[in-house]
């Protein structure tokens, strides 16, 4: 078992208390491990919870509902963008809030976010961008 000593280094566990400490105080070589598992790889878990995270139907709802957001907010802009006369990044905008919209599980609101998605396709239809 190591133990932080400071921000510089580890030190391993002592039962010697701060007398033990002292003796040791220079350098020490570095014990050979005894019977460890070997590194664990960081892309496994990472792809176990991105797997969840596609197949769970809250996850797709909560992230279905927060592209709906975005499209509506987008709207919202290039209908402000629209009265200032100036529209461009604003229908990008939409455009790309558009593109990463995901289909929720829930049939209600998947009939909620296609009706969003159909109102954002005639805006940008409006004004050629499609």
């Amino acid at each position: 078992m190591t133990r932080v000593s400071a921000l510089s280094g580890v030190a391993p566990v002592r039962s010697g208390g701060t007398a033990a400490r002292a003796a040791n105080a220079g350098f020490t070589p570095r014990q050979p491990a005894t019977a460890s598992a070997g590194p664990v790889s960081a892309v496994i878990p990472a792809g176990l919870i991105a797997l969840q995270e596609d197949t769970c139907p809250q996850h797709r709802d909560r992230s279905a509902r927060r592209g709906g957001e975005r499209v509506l907010g987008a709207l919202g802009a290039i209908q402000i963008a629209t009265l200032n006369e100036d529209g461009g990044a604003a229908l990008a905008a939409l455009n790309d809030a558009i593109a990463t919209m995901t289909e929720p599980a829930d049939p209600v609101l998947r009939q909620i976010i296609g009706a969003i998605r159909l109102r954002a396709k005639v805006e940008l239809a409006r004004r050629d961008q499609i």
